[in-house]
């Protein structure tokens, strides 16, 4: 094509996007006219001038990724997913891309590294103090992660996921108080929150506090009975209360998913309540 011509279709193009960012068809023209005139620098270069000012753009972010896939380097796919979070540091969508592009990252330190740099700015950034969190929760640094959920807690004291980070954290520092009233909070904002029961369970279950074990765990199962996993802690609790017909009950409805756990668990009663009636 005449480069005048094709000068003047990108253009054209370029201005419908702008007055229609989020029409595909639109972004679908654009790009083919780039590709067919091999002017990929060029789309590309654009999609991140609609990225920078609509971080949460998705046709945007999907064209530069197909038209970069063969050619951008991680790092630069990186550098620029943190260049938009610098600029809307309280966009949660700039932060789910950033997420996105650091995938396949085994090391934590940049991440967290990023994420420090802009609570320096804003020392209450929600997005920025989440993915912390979750960071500091994934390395077991639990006096780190208590920190970073208070702080949470001052933006959003009602997010039922900070409070049973909060616990989580309390309850590997064998807090175990602290630990059932974080879950409870959680709960109270969020009733429905099988992790939380499961987890409130857990630590009734470490205290040897069976009762309230099974019933958090009963309520996990009411929530979601499809889910293995309270049932396994069903089974042991009543293990531990002397109780086989209860646990042999609880193993049947764990071989349904994780029959391997289920064989286990059964070896484990059969010893275990063969030597109680031995004794």
């Amino acid at each position: 094509m005449e480069p005048h011509l094709a000068n003047w279709l990108i253009q054209r193009h370029q201005q419908a996007v702008r007055r229609k960012p989020d029409h595909p068809k639109a972004w679908s023209k654009l790009y083919t006219i780039c590709t067919q005139e091999l002017r990929p620098a060029e789309f590309v270069q654009f999609c991140e001038e609609i990225i920078k000012a609509h971080p949460g753009n998705r046709h945007a972010w999907t064209f530069l990724q197909l038209s970069t896939k063969d050619d951008a380097e991680p790092r630069d796919l990186l550098a620029f997913a943190k260049e938009v979070v610098r600029l809307h540091p309280d966009d949660e969508n700039a932060w789910t891309r950033l997420d996105g592009a650091y995938e396949g990252e085994e090391d934590d330190f940049d991440r967290i590294g990023f994420a420090k740099e802009i609570t320096k700015q804003q020392p209450i950034n929600p997005c920025a103090l989440s993915r912390l969190a979750l960071a500091y929760k994934n390395q077991g640094k639990y006096t780190e992660l208590i920190s970073v959920c208070f702080q949470l807690l001052t933006a959003k004291p009602d997010d039922a996921q900070t409070w049973c980070n909060l616990a989580d954290a309390y309850a590997a520092r064998c807090k175990y108080d602290d630990a059932i009233a974080s879950y409870e909070k959680a709960i109270a904002l969020k009733p429905n929150y099988v992790v939380a029961w499961n987890n409130l369970g857990n630590v009734h279950h470490l205290q040897a506090q069976y009762d309230k074990a099974i019933e958090a765990y009963q309520k996990a199962i009411s929530i979601n009975s499809g889910d293995a996993t309270p049932w396994v802690w069903l089974c042991l609790a009543y293990a531990e209360m002397g109780k086989p017909k209860e646990a042999y009950e609880a193993v049947k409805k764990v071989e349904k998913c994780l029959p391997l756990v289920a064989s286990m668990l059964t070896e484990e009663l059969a010893e275990k309540f063969s030597t109680a009636a031995v004794g």
